[in-house]
């Protein structure tokens, strides 16, 4: 009989977005090796992003529970004479030019008063409600997965409580994530992320999260018992072939948000001047953007003589769209985050990358830990800021020679066998 593990996350589908996939295929996974997964999720969430084709990934005869949830947006949506429908992308308030009086509270409120985050709301009728349910569903262990990082604390009152094993899953930073000066946080309201965070790193039985450099963060943090199992691709989402485009063009794409703190100014104008000088690179070269782009960025390209006319900004499509748009791409753009613990920053895409079989051009931290899967795997490179030079080299070459950046190296990332190792984890407690 499989051993049951109760997963506690705020993103389920039908949430789209990258939060969802992690646990979403673990849960597809596990029951292959020994662990029963029961899913606790929001019974009526306000996800930034919605995408109705991730309901299908979700495993026949899983158990779901499904808890209320009041989410402080709403009220938000009112006060900023925002409509019902509209989402609040909470990645990118930050951004939106000068801020309203509503705005600037809102973010104030963030920083100071919703700790650690305005998903906190759900941790008293999440654990009041799981405490009800703890003797029945017998689980052998307690999973919670942040951000949101109010989701621990479900898990460390119920493992209080009932002494049951649980793991507290990071998939990025809590007290030192970069967004979190944009909320002119008081030092009382960073004294309390950290005071919370400790609890959690110091109490669960062991902590999880995607990257070495962010493992080693954690440790330094008081966490006492660290793992890493990083993201991946599932084969299955690469299994339907999509059409390679016969137009002809080099297609370079970027799949996912692009906000003002990530916007690559330099590489604009590097890819515009590179189009400048090689008419024949100019006659074939595409920029294609998928998914929500900030303002700010979209003017820089337009502002660009010739590259804003190769740029075509797509919008958001669903998971499914966007491995077909992996396919038909020549070379695989991925932007990491420019903040003090960036070298750790895995996108969850850059493995979806992998899959695809594309050339990578990365731009960030050249001592981080894509960096370093990059030149273990073979396939692309990750470049400084100030290396343009380089960077336009490298597109020239993989343009001349389409095949001379190729890895068939990415196994140990495939979904199937991260949930292997997270079974193991799980066994070994």
């Amino acid at each position: 009989m499989n051993k049951k593990a109760l997963i506690i996350t705020y993103y389920w589908p039908p949430s789209g977005g990258g939060g969802v996939q992690r646990w979403l295929k673990f849960a597809k996974y596990l029951p292959q090796f020994g662990w029963q997964p029961i899913v606790v999720s929001p019974e009526n969430p306000d996800y930034p992003t919605v995408d109705q084709s991730l309901l299908k990934d979700i495993p026949a005869g899983i158990e779901e529970i499904k808890i209320p949830i009041w989410e402080p947006y709403k009220l938000f949506k009112v006060l900023s004479g925002k409509k019902k429908q509209e989402k609040v992308n909470t990645g990118i308030l930050q951004n939106e030019g000068k801020k309203s009086a509503v705005l600037r509270l809102a973010l104030w409120l963030r920083g100071n008063l919703l700790i650690p985050d305005p998903r906190v709301f759900w941790v008293r009728p999440a654990f009041q409600e799981l405490k009800k349910r703890i003797e029945i569903l017998k689980p052998d262990v307690i999973i919670t997965t942040g951000p949101p990082h109010s989701v621990h604390l479900i898990g460390l009152k119920l493992h209080r409580k009932f002494g049951v094993k649980w793991i507290a899953d990071f998939r990025d930073p809590w007290s030192t994530i970069d967004y979190l000066d944009w909320f002119k946080p008081s030092a009382l309201a960073k004294n309390r992320q950290r005071s919370l965070e400790k609890r959690v790193l110091t109490e669960a039985s062991s902590v999880l999260t995607v990257s070495e450099n962010w493992a080693d963060e954690l440790r330094q943090l008081g966490a006492h018992s660290v793992r890493v199992i990083t993201n991946g691709f599932d084969e299955a989402d690469f299994q339907q072939k999509e059409p390679v485009s016969s137009s002809g063009d080099f297609v370079l794409l970027h799949a996912g948000i692009i906000t003002s703190f990530r916007n690559p100014s330099g590489l604009w104008k590097a890819l515009d001047q590179l189009c400048q000088n090689d008419d024949v690179i100019a006659s074939r070269f595409r920029l294609r953007l998928i998914g929500n782009v900030d303002e700010q960025v979209k003017k820089e390209i337009s502002a660009l003589s010739v590259l804003s006319q190769r740029t075509e900004f797509v919008g958001y499509l669903s998971h499914d769209k966007v491995i077909g748009e992996y396919r038909k791409a020549s070379m695989l753009l991925l932007l990491m985050n420019q903040s003090h613990n960036a070298a750790g920053h895995i996108p969850g895409k850059f493995f979806e990358y992998l899959a695809a079989g594309k050339p990578v051009l990365g731009l960030g931290d050249r001592n981080g830990d894509v960096a370093r899967i990059l030149e273990e795997t073979k396939a692309g490179r990750v470049f400084a800021s100030g290396e343009m030079g380089k960077v336009r080299s490298f597109i020239e070459m993989s343009e001349a020679d389409p095949k001379s950046i190729r890895s068939d190296n990415a196994a140990r990332f495939t979904r199937r066998q991260l949930s292997s190792d997270l079974a193991k984890l799980l066994d070994s407690l």
